[in-house]
Formats: structure tokens, sequence, C-alpha cells
């Protein structure tokens, strides 16, 4: 087993989000954890940095692979 540090920018701004396009906090757990998978298990995750502008969040992740 190998952990591995992952950065990655995620969207705010989903489908079925609020009137002013924005994810609920349960939607935005739920899409990280979902883009997370794809690189391995993740250990733990945190959103570092939101760019407002962009409607962006950066997101750093400890992740498990075989």
């Amino acid at each position: 087993m190998q952990t591995k540090l992952i950065t990655m920018a995620v969207s705010l701004v989903g489908e079925f989000g609020l009137e002013s396009g924005q994810m609920r906090s349960d939607e935005l757990r739920s899409h990280i954890q979902t883009q997370l998978s794809a690189h391995g298990i993740p250990l733990r995750w945190a959103i570092t940095a939101i760019d407002a502008n962009r409607q962006i969040a950066h997101v750093e992740a400890v992740v498990t692979i075989d």
C-alpha cells in the first residue's frame, strides 16, 4: 500500500445547486469524495483555498493506492 498527496481544483457550481448555482455543502462533499476516489482511497482531505471569482475550491488530500 502506498500513500499519495493529491491536489485538485473543484467547481463550486453544481447542476442541482441553490438558485445562485452554488452546490450545497453535502453535494460538494460528495462531489469531492467522488473525484478523489478516481485517485485512490481518500484517508483525509481538506479544502485549502476558495477562489470566489472563479467559483473553485482547491482541495488537498492524502489517498492510498495498491
